[in-house]
């Protein structure tokens, strides 16, 4: 009589249904906890916003560059890059990244004429950002620092260097006739 299925089922439901009940009960410290915002580490750190642009490898004079640009030329002075971003979301990226005393914005490219980058090593830099077809971008990058003084010159060595004097006349002036 008990080896019937329903039978040994129906006793193991009564003898486990208290069990369960109580195992459900939450003290009401519990229950309080519970309703509290989530903790830091369940909320992910790494999404992005809509619109933001994921940090690449390459740099240009330190400058940071997106993922999704290449650079396509580099010089000793000037970097020159583009890639699949609109220009007005590029130019934000850029404008997080930068300091600048004021930007010039036109229908067709973004200048920050004279930029240095935040926490970089004080280069100052004239950068472009041009859209391009297709919602494609063109990123120029120029270091326009001027030229660091050499050691231990003067500044009437430096002038004698130019050939002239400190005045701003030339040291020989009948050469120049």
């Amino acid at each position: 009589m008990g080896r019937h299925p329903r039978v040994s089922f129906g006793r193991w439901a009564r003898g486990a249904l208290p069990l369960l009940i109580a195992g459900c009960q939450q003290p009401p410290a519990a229950r309080e906890l519970s309703t509290t915002a989530p903790s830091a580490s369940s909320v992910p750190l790494d999404r992005l916003a809509p619109g933001e642009l994921e940090l690449g490898r390459e740099t240009a004079f330190g400058l940071p560059l997106p993922k999704l640009l290449k650079v396509e030329r580099r010089f000793d002075d000037a970097v020159h890059a583009s890639g699949p971003v609109a220009a007005e979301v590029l130019a934000n990226f850029i404008r997080e990244r930068v300091a600048v005393a004021g930007v010039e914005i036109g229908a067709a490219k973004t200048v920050f004429p004279r930029a240095t980058v935040k926490g970089g090593d004080g280069k100052i830099l004239a950068i472009e950002v041009v859209h391009g077809p297709g919602g494609r971008s063109q990123l120029s990058v120029r270091d326009v620092s001027p030229p660091a003084r050499p050691p231990g010159a003067s500044a009437a060595e430096l002038w004698r260097r130019a050939g002239l004097t400190e005045d701003g006349k030339s040291v020989a002036p009948d050469r120049n006739q």
